[in-house]
């Protein structure tokens, strides 16, 4: 596709993106984007929906007024890291707890680390909640780019067909048509559509390129595919890495 490829022929998605964790040098940017998927996880992970609540306030609080410690560059993924600092965060919150005689007195309250979820358990929920946010600030990223565009209707349109399967290109055309005060036929309906496609697959790749360090071809289509993301993109990619 023409609007995925540089003048070289190849995917632009796909050139080397330096992006060095820029979330982690912007904490409000961080608690922003991927706050949910901190939540999830410690709510899979920890005893108690309160604990959860209050490591996710230390945490996110230590983030926003000092940062995240120091990485080393060519790490990796930013969710193999992250998963790491909440991981140690609620851990030690635990132990503090368990340590204070009001909760020693409690036997309701579990101070055995051993009864905490297992970490398979809340890994998966930690990668499904970092997909969708991973999904959810791509769909914002389409919104902002309909709108900075005169006429652009690629959210509204996407959304729609997404919303509504059962429709036709007429239908869903006169329902945007009508929620946005833009008239819009069938078939520019389906142009709009196909080219919003295209351009959430763009966004898709941006948006996973920024939580890799050093990022390679390689890196982003394998962090697409453990994310299960592939379905999105796989038109933008070389046929070699569409598997």
């Amino acid at each position: 596709m023409k609007s995925s490829e540089s003048q070289s022929g190849r995917p632009r998605e796909l050139k080397l993106i330096s992006t060095h964790w820029t979330t982690i040098s912007n904490p409000s940017r961080f608690v922003t984007r991927y706050g949910a998927a901190v939540r999830a996880y410690l709510r899979a992970l920890l005893p108690t929906r309160d604990d959860a609540d209050d490591v996710e306030q230390e945490f996110l609080l230590q983030v926003v007024a000092k940062g995240f410690p120091t990485v080393a560059p060519g790490r990796g993924q930013f969710r193999h890291y992250l998963i790491v600092v909440v991981r140690n965060a609620a851990f030690g919150y635990l132990r503090r707890r368990s340590k204070s005689p009001a909760v020693a007195a409690d036997l309701s309250y579990v101070a055995d680390l051993s009864s905490v979820a297992t970490e398979s358990t809340a890994d998966l929920e930690w990668q499904r909640s970092w997909r969708e946010c991973v999904l959810q600030n791509t769909w914002h990223a389409l919104r902002d780019h309909q709108k900075k565009t005169k006429g652009n209707q690629f959210h509204a349109v996407l959304k729609a067909s997404i919303e509504h399967p059962e429709e036709d290109s007429t239908a869903l055309a006169a329902r945007v048509s009508e929620s946005s005060g833009q008239t819009l036929s069938a078939e520019s309906f389906r142009k709009q559509l196909s080219r919003a496609r295209v351009r959430f697959g763009e966004l898709l790749i941006e948006e996973v390129s920024r939580t890799i360090t050093n990022v390679t071809p390689e890196l982003l289509v394998e962090e697409l595919q453990n994310l299960d993301l592939m379905k999105y993109v796989r038109t933008l990619l070389p046929e070699s890495n569409r598997s």
